[in-house]
């Protein structure tokens, strides 16, 4: 591909497994009994995820959770504290496993400069024991935004002081990544590990792959 100049890639989803939700929301409908399915749960709380991040005034993840969850559990009539649901939630999240071609896929885009652009605060950046092999990692604490915003990918462009169409934001979210990084100028790829149907409303990526091994060959 001529003219990539610098790659950021997503965290949770794309270089790190991400089962953090349907661990939480499994807990959730099985300590309540709720009459749906872990995943239609995930689909509620990450509805409600995606409208409180684009909120102002900004606020952490652990905010977040903490007030989105009991709106999710009240559609349901349920009524609980639910801190020790944002406990597991981050004790999943902090406690990462890389997919099995992260690191040989970063390591063969030595070439690049990369980075890491993620929705995720402090207390999972201190948590990430693997050394990734990237220029910088850019979380949503420290822009006080979160994906899709433009900021986000705004901030990383200037700091790599490059042309945003000289960057490709290589993520799994539609709306994340797909959305929030076009809206600043990027390319994206799209990692599509399950083959999933993208949303009507996100534009096409300029590139779809099944996992990260496809990189290094687009990149060469």
């Amino acid at each position: 591909m001529p003219h990539v100049k610098a790659v950021t890639f997503d965290a949770y989803g794309t270089l790190i497994e991400n089962r953090g939700l349907v661990t939480v929301a499994a807990r959730m409908v099985a300590d309540h009994h709720l009459p749906c399915s872990a995943d239609d749960l995930c689909t509620l709380w990450v509805d409600g995820y995606y409208e409180a991040t684009q909120l102002p005034p900004f606020r952490t993840l652990r905010e977040i959770h903490g007030q989105i969850l009991p709106r999710v559990l009240q559609r349901f009539d349920v009524t609980c504290d639910v801190g020790g649901y944002v406990d597991l939630f981050f004790a999943a999240t902090t406690s990462i496993e890389l997919y099995p071609e992260t690191l040989s896929v970063l390591d063969a885009l030595r070439h690049l400069r990369c980075a890491i652009v993620s929705n995720a605060d402090h207390e999972h950046l201190a948590a990430w024991s693997s050394a990734f092999p990237v220029e910088f990692v850019l979380i949503s604490e420290e822009v006080r935004a979160y994906k899709p915003h433009h900021l986000v990918f705004e901030r990383a462009v200037e700091r790599f002081g490059v042309a945003p169409h000289e960057v490709l934001h290589v993520g799994d979210s539609d709306v994340d990544d797909i959305i929030g990084a076009k809206s600043a100028g990027l390319r994206v790829a799209w990692i599509n590990r399950s083959g999933r149907t993208r949303r009507a409303d996100v534009p096409p990526p300029d590139f779809e792959l099944a996992d990260l091994t496809g990189l290094p060959p687009l990149l060469s």
